[in-house]
């Protein structure tokens, strides 16, 4: 059990913030951007690759189902410190199973391993950073917070990918060897992170009221706070808002990093490694975080309201310099390094300034009341349940379309974004102070209480059927495109029958529930001020009739589906290929990357200016 809350000498901010921050960012920006950009550089496809990384991503989404566990058993510095650990084995077992002929699904299974345990130490870092320093130290390391995340990534993203392509271009180690010894490179950092957190990092404290919890209590405490947040004005249009505002974006997470590596014969920019670390690590985490900050003095002059829109507008918009560089490239016409760095940087830079239009509105319009961490972290979780289906559709959709229509298809993804931030809902007022909400508990009478109660059971049945699709069948299908066994993909089918069925009833409930709340609260007295859980009961009907067609659609491809299979091949020595036709062989581009020319900005991220290397087979 954890220690009573005690006074206890706490190390100052900056020697244990930064260093906590970098550790957190490192383990995701590897599993979400590193290993894409490994796997590519052993000659994966796009398609082999976006669909079990995206699928990973899905585990940060479920950090609050197990988050007021933790307190239960031990204190937050000792997960975070086993994590820290325990993810810096998993990175090590990841190099040595480069050395498998199976490799490739060996690593997937380790990084659902890393991600849930980034995602713990995620809870806990967080949680010793509120419970460790006061509101005006928490308000002044917010900004430092932010960067050392990013500072992490850098570290992953640019530093372990330079290591990988310098191994391979001045050693002349193979692709595999030079990931392997990357791979211990970054196992040995994070457990250096975990031997200086062991003497730096504060204990964290457990929240006031949450000391000596049950189990049974914590879920109780749980499901008492999801309630709350059925309750809340104007739900369905701040859901919507949350779930699309990032429509486009995560259809580039994934697959632009992949483009800038690819090859060149293909429409791809055939970026070295050491240049795409440089490129996608350092120069665009650096102008993300300028814009984020810019953003920020943006909205704090013009508020949230009035610029939502714009805010929209400057997260897709600036997706068209992606659209400029797989129409300008070819192989007749490689792009250079600056033009390339150049360009994605003035697409990261506004993409940091609208993205925190989205944060801002979690935090000042859903997170508000009694319950406004765990209502954030649901908000963050609907948040990032958009990114699953469309990073996993992305690496297909680009193998499929190509570079130069697949941008296209971007930017008209962009559309629910900018629709949502059009009529996003403010139901509460902005400039009121952090801890103002619109309380409704308090200020509602009989009839409108049961108008609230209703319109909550509708909610409650039409989310819990949307959650079912995105966490679930979302997950399934991915799976089921890419098994090469009959087993798995029976076991599949069967799944997705079984949501299925349990869908079709959470859905039919939400579509009845929800009528019968929308006519109860139509029949109150008074306008629409008097009634203003109407839009939460008709948002239910919607959400449920909406789950409702995708069942019966998913149901359709699930039986034509078990249909077209053979089955008999499917489970014969040649599954494999009667299950995965169009797969090919890993490739490699038809020449060597090497620089091209003498660059600004490479001379100064290394010192010197640049000299084409040459290549490991060349006298």
């Amino acid at each position: 059990m954890n220690q009573p809350n005690e006074q206890k000498k706490v190390h100052h901010p900056a020697l244990w913030v930064i260093s906590n921050y970098i550790a957190m960012g490192i383990p995701f920006s590897m599993v979400i951007w590193v290993s894409g950009t490994m796997f590519k550089d052993l000659g994966h496809s796009d398609s082999e690759i976006t669909v079990p990384i995206a699928a990973i991503g899905i585990m940060w989404s479920l950090k609050p189902f197990w988050a007021g566990f933790l307190d239960i058993f031990k204190t937050k510095k000792f997960f975070v410190l086993s994590t820290e650990f325990i993810i810096g084995v998993l990175f090590v077992l990841m190099g040595l199973a480069l050395n498998l002929d199976g490799y490739f699904g060996a690593i997937i299974a380790i990084m659902w391993f890393v991600a849930f345990m980034s995602a713990t130490q995620d809870i806990c870092s967080d949680g010793i950073y509120i419970s460790s320093l006061d509101k005006s130290r928490q308000a002044a390391y917010i900004g430092v917070q932010g960067m050392a995340w990013n500072l992490g990534r850098v570290i992953a993203v640019s530093a372990i990918v330079w290591v990988a392509g310098y191994l391979q271009s001045t050693s002349c180690m193979s692709p595999k060897s030079a990931w392997m010894y990357a791979l211990f490179g970054s196992g040995a950092l994070m457990a250096v992170f975990g031997v200086y957190h062991m003497a730096m990092l504060p204990t964290g404290s457990v929240p006031e009221g949450k000391q000596g919890q049950t189990a049974r209590q914590v879920v109780d405490d749980f499901l008492t706070s999801a309630a709350d947040f059925c309750n809340k004005r104007s739900l369905w249009g701040m859901l919507a808002f949350v779930f699309f505002y990032r429509s486009s974006e995560g259809l580039l997470l994934l697959e632009a990093p992949l483009f800038m590596q690819g090859c060149v014969e293909d429409g791809a920019l055939q970026l070295a490694l050491e240049d795409k670390g440089i490129i996608d690590g350092t120069v665009s985490t650096l102008v993300s975080i300028a814009g984020g900050l810019l953003g920020g003095a943006f909205i704090s002059k013009f508020t949230l309201k009035r610029t939502l829109f714009v805010l929209a507008l400057c997260v897709n918009v600036p997706n068209l310099c992606y659209v400029y560089l797989s129409q300008a490239v070819s192989p007749e016409n490689p792009l250079s390094f600056d033009t390339v760095a150049f360009v994605v940087s003035m697409e990261k830079f506004w993409y940091g300034f609208g993205f925190v239009g989205n944060m801002l509105y979690m935090m000042q319009q859903i997170a508000p009341g009694k319950f406004k961490m765990t209502h954030y972290a649901f908000a963050t979780a609907f948040m990032n349940l958009v990114l699953v289906p469309t990073q996993m559709v992305s690496g297909p959709l680009a193998d499929m379309m190509g570079f130069k229509e697949f941008f296209w298809m971007v930017i008209f993804a962009a559309a629910p974004s900018l629709v949502a931030a059009w009529f996003a809902p403010f139901p509460q007022k902005e400039g009121l102070g952090e801890d103002h909400f619109v309380d409704d508990d308090d200020q509602l009478g009989d009839a409108e209480r049961k108008s609230q109660k209703a319109a909550r059971e509708a909610t409650i049945f039409a989310l819990l059927a949307t959650a079912l699709f995105l966490f679930a069948d979302v997950l399934f299908l991915g799976w089921m495109a890419k098994t090469e066994s009959g087993a798995m993909l029976a076991f599949f089918l069967a799944l997705i029958v079984v949501t299925t069925a349990v869908k079709l009833v959470l859905a039919g409930k939400a579509v009845g529930a929800g009528r019968a709340a929308v006519a109860l609260t139509e029949g109150l007295p008074g306008d629409a001020s008097n009634k203003p859980y109407l839009s939460n009961a008709k948002g239910a009907v919607w959400g449920g009739g909406i789950m409702l067609v995708v069942s019966v659609l998913l149901a359709g491809y699930a039986g034509k589906t078990a249909v077209s299979t053979d089955w008999g091949c499917a489970f014969s020595d040649q599954a494999a290929e009667c299950l995965q036709p169009e797969k090919k062989a890993p490739k490699q581009c038809e020449q060597k990357t090497i620089s091209r020319e003498q660059s600004v900005l490479k001379g100064f991220f290394s010192g010197e200016e640049t000299e084409p290397r040459k290549p490991c087979d060349a006298p």
